[in-house]
This record gives C-alpha cells, sequence and structure tokens, in this order.
C-alpha cells in the first residue's frame, strides 16, 4: 500500500511560472522530509491549467510523521508566508489523502499519467477489483502501469481512482490508439459500468 496525498492549484493570469516553482519548492520541503514528489500540470479534463504537486509514503505512519515533521519546519512556515503575501495561484484542491489498492506509483519512470474517476460504492470494490486486474494485465502488454486507489479524505469518498501510467505523452497516444481502443478494452469498461460509473477524466504531464 501506498499512501498519496495531492494538492492542486490553478494559477492567476501571468503567474504560471510563480506557481509552477512553488510547486517545486514545496515539493523539495516534502522530498527532504521522505516523501516521493511528483509536480504535474494537468493538459487534459475539467482542471486543464492546474498545477498539482503529489506526495507518496509508504504507510499512514510514514505520512503522519512526515506532516508532523514539515509542519515544524521553518522552511514550510516562511513558504506559505510569502505565498500568503503573494498569491501566484487558487488552491482547487489543499490535501486530499488516497491509498493504494491495486499497483505501485512508477513516477520515475511512468510519469505521465491519465486518470479515470468512477463512482463506486463500497460494497462493489470487490467486483471492481476483479476487473481492474484484467485491464491491468491487458495494458502492461503496453508497457502501462495502473495504479486503483481509494479515497481517504475528500468530498467523493464513494469513488475509485484509476491512474493509467505511461513513459511519455507520446506513449499515452500510442496506446489511446490502439489498446485503449481495442475491443478487448472496450469490454472490460462495459463491464465495469455495471459496478461503477465514470464521472471524469484528466490527464497530467510532469513539470
Amino acid at each position: 500500500m501506498t499512501v498519496v496525498a495531492h494538492t492542486m492549484a490553478r494559477p492567476h493570469p501571468g503567474k504560471r511560472l510563480m506557481a509552477e516553482n512553488r510547486a517545486r519548492q514545496l515539493g523539495g520541503i516534502y522530498s527532504r522530509h521522505g516523501a516521493s514528489v511528483k509536480v504535474a500540470s494537468v493538459i487534459s479534463g475539467p482542471n486543464t491549467g492546474c498545477v498539482v504537486l503529489l506526495r507518496g509514503y509508504a504507510d499512514f505512519r510514514a505520512a503522519v510523521k512526515a506532516f508532523q515533521a514539515i509542519n515544524n519546519d521553518p522552511a514550510h512556515t516562511e513558504f506559505w508566508r510569502e505565498r500568503e503575501a503573494n498569491p501566484g495561484a487558487d488552491i482547487v484542491v489543499a490535501r486530499d489523502i488516497l491509498r493504494t489498492v491495486h499497483g505501485n506509483t512508477q513516477w520515475d519512470t511512468h510519469p505521465c499519467s491519465h486518470v479515470r474517476q468512477y463512482a463506486l460504492a463500497r460494497d462493489k470494490v470487490a467486483d471492481a477489483m476483479k476487473l481492474l486486474t484484467q485491464a491491468s494485465k491487458l495494458v502492461s502488454k503496453a508497457d502501462v502501469q495502473v495504479v486503483g486507489l481509494l479515497p481517504v479524505t475528500g468530498e467523493n469518498l464513494s469513488s475509485m481512482t484509476l491512474s493509467y501510467q505511461f513513459r511519455s505523452v507520446d506513449h499515452w497516444a500510442e496506446v489511446l490508439d490502439t489498446v485503449g481502443t481495442s475491443d478487448e478494452f472496450q469490454a472490460i469498461v462495459a463491464r465495469a459500468a455495471k459496478f461503477g460509473t465514470l464521472g471524469s477524466a484528466f490527464t497530467v504531464m510532469p513539470l
């Protein structure tokens, strides 16, 4: 299991570079306290243009230990003081937490992600996991890594997030043209509709 926390911000007009640099700066602080970090930009979907800061931890104890250390880090305090004095973005998601139930994050080798979010009752998770295993096996032939996550905090707790991880944007496009539109993959998607409803999807690329 991996615990994943994410923050999303929408840059103000003319301040995108500031927002990106601040995300990298904050990511560096998290990294110094043991998090694996990914800074990315949403390139398609409802939050296109937003900057995303993802943090991964081995478990909840590691996440809480890091959280406490970060809150006591003077660099973290100074970061937020500067941000409040001169904001460069609106925070869309402050800190939502998820846990993995399938696969592992591969941000170093597969930094581009296509994320699909399903409305899913918790009593349907076991059924959905069977299909997720089939989908993961199918796309692995194209070197796509799949991560299934369930929310721990947030607004849509009756949901499941699937992150299809790719080597690059070009790799994402290639797989969409082949595996993604294949009859075999579409059949799995159709069966998934019996257990959950696909609500939204978006794509992120690393910064």
